[in-house]
């Protein structure tokens, strides 16, 4: 007579089977966090870069069209510091006013003398400040700073400089 012999299963190798797989499970959870924590940090930065350098850009831009000093002033809107643009077409005025309001870059196309106020303005890029400076010698210093803490100094002169 043959026995066959079988060998028991003991609940001690089910439970260590079923806390190895656990263990598994938790640190595949735990690296996924991470990974997604990292991911979004990353999308931030790259997010407050982007306004940083949209702004500069559009500052750029705006002053380069208006390539003869005249047309480049600071002035307020409302008491908020602008860079104010000028622009003559069919025989009337027109105002552009580049500004910081609530947190956002914002240029307002107006006629000149109208009531103009700055939440009127479309949003250009999220800015948590923005500074801007005319030199004597007729450049315009700006610093922009994003939500993130991150700075950048720029000077452009409208037109050619004298020398």
């Amino acid at each position: 007579m043959s026995r066959h012999f079988s060998p028991r299963k003991h609940s001690a190798d089910s439970l260590f089977s079923i806390l190895l797989f656990g263990l598994y499970v938790l640190f595949l959870l735990l690296m996924l966090l991470f990974s997604a924590n990292a991911y979004q940090k990353s999308v931030q930065e790259s997010s407050d870069s982007r306004n940083l350098y949209t702004a500069m850009s559009y500052i750029t831009v705006k002053i380069r069209q208006h390539d003869n000093g005249q047309d480049v002033s600071l002035c307020t809107i409302d008491d908020i510091p602008a860079l104010c643009l000028t622009d003559l077409i069919d025989d009337r005025t027109y105002q552009t006013y580049i500004y910081l309001y609530d947190g956002e870059l914002k240029e307002l196309f107006t006629e000149k003398g109208s009531q103009a106020s700055p939440e009127m303005g479309a949003s250009i890029a999220a800015l948590h400040s923005f500074q801007i400076e005319e030199t004597p010698d007729g450049y315009y210093q700006f610093i922009l700073e994003d939500a993130g803490g991150k700075k950048e100094f720029f000077v452009i002169h409208p037109g050619v400089p004298e020398n």
